[in-house]
């Protein structure tokens, strides 16, 4: 057992098991979407599943969803397959686009794209701007200054 208790009960009480089958990770996801759990390292959550259901991950191959649903780590949606089988396999399901994450796609942004505009038309000070927005007033120069946010025009 780790210091953390134990690792299989730990993991087990972040899974939500949906109707349509995906058992969804409801525990802390990467910006890209997959589950993060530690256990002595860390892991994505459909590696840890696989590796718990049907042992080691051979080398040089990747666990693949069939759902295509990130967070899911039902093992009977995940399948092994080398990075050239993965790439084919997101190309064929239409995901191989680049995803868009800037402003307020990013799940940690705290500012929207309208108030980006509203501070970058604004002639308000910088520190009543932040406190309006709950943000530094670094982050309202830097926005102002179009160091961030540069998607806004």
């Amino acid at each position: 057992m780790s210091r953390w208790g134990n690792a299989k009960e730990r993991f087990w009480s972040k899974v939500a098991k949906r109707e349509n089958g995906c058992w969804e990770w409801t525990g802390t996801c990467s910006d890209t979407g997959y589950g993060c759990f530690y256990d002595g390292r860390a892991y994505s959550t459909h590696r840890y599943s696989w590796i718990m259901a049907n042992g080691p991950i051979p080398k040089g191959l990747c666990v693949l969803h069939r759902c295509d649903n990130r967070p899911c780590i039902n093992p009977d949606h995940l399948f092994l397959g080398t990075r050239r089988e993965n790439s084919k396999d997101m190309a064929r399901k239409g995901r191989a686009g680049v995803v868009d994450r800037a402003g307020e796609k990013h799940g940690a942004a705290k500012l929207t794209d309208d108030a980006v505009r509203e501070i970058r038309s604004s002639s308000e000070k910088g520190r009543s701007l932040a406190a309006k927005f709950g943000v530094s007033e670094s982050a309202v120069s830097l926005v102002r200054r179009g160091k961030s946010w540069t998607h806004i025009k």
